[in-house]
């Protein structure tokens, strides 16, 4: 299935933005600088409303609690997930309310879970026994939705590696919410961050069905279904198209609970957001160390390439004149004094000048938000476009 889907149509990372208008916006903000179409973020969120069907997008704030995307989300309707109370601060001020958010870490410190229940948050997720008597003892009166393990084959990060309930212990969990007088509602899970083959979704869909209904039968009214997110974007390699990938998610969907009246719930991050975001950086500085260019950018991997570090992601970096100049092998790596700030080492680039602008697509997902000023350097602003 993904073979047949990415020979016919791959989707490739591009740019949000020119040469021209990213010097402009340089001249006038400086560099780094991440920027954000509001107008590919849009046509993302609605494509993938029309081909998930029925399905409400609750935007993972994890993926990049950036104003510009929460508020331009916010404005067409989306609703969010939110795993902390500062995501919650972040989701507010961009206009959603408590009523929109949907509180998705499984595992809550005790400031997390009241600080966001006094808020006025009443949906929250669950995977073990000691969580749900945490959530008796302190916020007895909400939603809960039972988080699930499930078994996936393509995904880059497991995220059933650290959360969610066993499919054999699923009733177990279900039944001590249960006996705490709680409101387990429904049942989510998450194949892994970047999916690579939209058949995971069907085959954890299964599995869910299964706990489901030995749920009902022994009582519970579950009515909320949340496929988690998962959604991949293209890095230096190509990803489905979300036409494509989500087709096959809302095939199984289908499948496997076509015939319940329920409601729906996805979790996008990287999905929705990575396309958005182009990064402008510069080059600061260059050298030849051991036969080898060097070159130095005003961005690296304690900043917005953070998600090669930990998201396992590896962007490509596009110079001015793609196709024309001559091309050789180098070194590109960031501002920091840590040997270890390392961009690139396998890109093939022309002879970069200092002050030459380097863009960097898909820059919107798991990259600003895990960035940091480590020595004492500024994480790169955001600014929007269109």
């Amino acid at each position: 299935m993904l073979t047949e889907i990415l020979a016919t149509s791959p989707r490739a990372a591009q740019t949000v933005l020119s040469f021209d208008r990213a010097r402009e916006l340089a001249s006038c903000h400086g560099s780094p600088l991440l920027v954000v179409s509001k107008s590919k973020l849009i046509d993302t969120y609605w494509k993938m409303r029309e081909f998930l069907p029925g399905v409400e997008m609750y935007y993972a704030a994890k993926a990049n609690p950036d104003l510009h995307i929460l508020t331009t989300l916010r404005e067409q309707g989306s609703f969010v997930d939110v795993c902390s109370f500062g995501e919650m601060e972040a989701a507010q001020f961009a206009g959603f309310s408590p009523e929109q958010m949907l509180h998705t870490h499984p595992c809550k410190t005790e400031f997390n879970l009241r600080s966001c229940y006094d808020a006025g948050i009443r949906w929250f997720v669950y995977d073990n026994a000691l969580e749900a008597q945490k959530i008796a003892n302190l916020t007895p009166d909400v939603n809960l939705l039972l988080r699930m393990a499930v078994s996936v084959s393509s995904s880059v990060v497991n995220l059933s590696a650290k959360f969610g309930a066993a499919v054999d212990d699923a009733l177990s969990v279900l039944l001590a919410a249960k006996s705490l007088g709680l409101k387990v509602r429904g049942i989510s899970f998450h194949v892994g961050s970047q999916c690579l083959n939209p058949t995971d979704y069907t085959a954890a869909l299964k599995e869910i069905r299964w706990v489901w209904d030995a749920a009902v039968k022994h009582g519970f009214d579950l009515e909320v279904l949340d496929i988690g997110g998962g959604f991949p974007a293209p890095y230096r390699h190509d990803a489905p198209t979300i036409e494509e990938f989500c087709g096959v998610v809302a095939a199984g969907i289908n499948e496997h609970f076509g015939d319940l009246p329920i409601r729906l719930i996805a979790e996008p991050g990287r999905g929705m957001c990575a396309e958005s975001t182009t990064l402008i950086t510069k080059v600061i500085g260059k050298s030849r160390r051991w036969g080898m260019p060097w070159y130095f950018l005003d961005d690296g991997l304690y900043g917005s390439f953070s998600g090669k570090l930990f998201d396992h992601t590896d962007f490509p970096l596009i110079y001015e004149g793609m196709g024309t100049r001559e091309l050789s092998s180098c070194v590109v790596a960031g501002p920091t004094c840590d040997s270890s700030d390392v961009v690139s080492t396998d890109q093939l680039l022309p002879d970069l000048e200092i002050g030459e602008l380097i863009l960097v697509p898909c820059m919107g997902a798991y990259t600003s938000a895990s960035a940091s000023p480590f020595n004492g350097l500024p994480v790169a602003r955001s600014v929007a476009i269109d």
